[in-house]
């Protein structure tokens, strides 16, 4: 069943002008609605968010997201849900992510998860952002769609068996937002390869960052958007969460 706010913005925005065709052609336009609309409300939702929070333009260009990413870390039970905010202590090991729509995954292409800080050290005074957190790559399609349809969590970083090629390019540092900084925005970048790879190679030609400030630009506000150019990387979806120092 498609959710309400999905239908509520179809009936506002397409319905009226698919009314007006030819019973022949409406039957098709409603039955292509019908199709596309899950991917209209995650494009619709996770955009907005990412705009409210100003991650758009701050971290991203403007995109249209195809993949929902869902990421959770188990070690506190807490999910990561496009703004909500978590305590630093809830987040001190590398979560899990999971993918729940393995229809809008790309063939023969390498995927890569990032986490980024563009608020370090804070908000108003971003000296050292952005700051790189974490970055997993090697994610082939295969291993996302077999994850997706078997409903269950990926564990990323150091592969559990010799079956995966992902690589933890740069290891998972914990969210540490300094005291008297406000809240800062870490956000979840899932990047896919421009070209098709062959997944079970990889894509070993990704550079990784020389350091952590300013993804090794040197420049203040450098990060994923420049980084993923370099590498050719294109935003295929993201998600984020807010998390401060309690001494304030």
């Amino acid at each position: 069943m498609l959710p309400l706010m999905a239908l509520c913005f179809i009936a506002l925005t397409v319905l009226p002008a698919v009314v007006t065709m030819p019973l022949a052609a409406r039957l098709s336009s409603l039955q292509s609605l019908l199709h596309l609309s899950p991917q209209l409300f995650i494009d619709k939702d996770v955009r907005a968010e990412l705009k409210n929070a100003e991650i758009i333009p701050d971290v991203l260009d403007d995109f249209h997201p195809q993949i929902h990413v869902d990421v959770f870390y188990p070690s506190s039970h807490t999910p990561v849900n496009l703004g909500n905010n978590i305590s630093p202590s809830n987040v001190s090991s590398a979560p899990v992510f999971e993918i729940h729509d393995a229809s809008t995954l790309l063939s023969n292409r390498i995927y890569t998860l990032v986490l980024t800080d563009p608020d370090a050290t804070s908000r108003s005074n971003p000296v050292k952002a952005e700051m790189c957190h974490w970055i997993v790559t090697d994610i082939s399609t295969q291993e996302l769609i077999s994850y997706s349809t078997e409903n269950v969590e990926m564990t990323l970083g150091t592969p559990v068996d010799g079956a995966s090629n992902r690589t933890e390019l740069v290891s998972y540092l914990p969210p540490s937002p300094p005291p008297k900084t406000g809240s800062h925005r870490y956000v979840f970048v899932l990047l896919a390869s421009e070209a098709e790879i062959d997944s079970s190679v990889g894509q070993s030609n990704i550079t990784k960052p020389v350091e952590r400030p300013h993804w090794g630009y040197g420049k203040v506000g450098k990060g994923v958007r420049k980084w993923a150019k370099e590498n050719k990387l294109t935003v295929v979806g993201a998600n984020f969460f807010y998390s401060k120092n309690k001494e304030q």
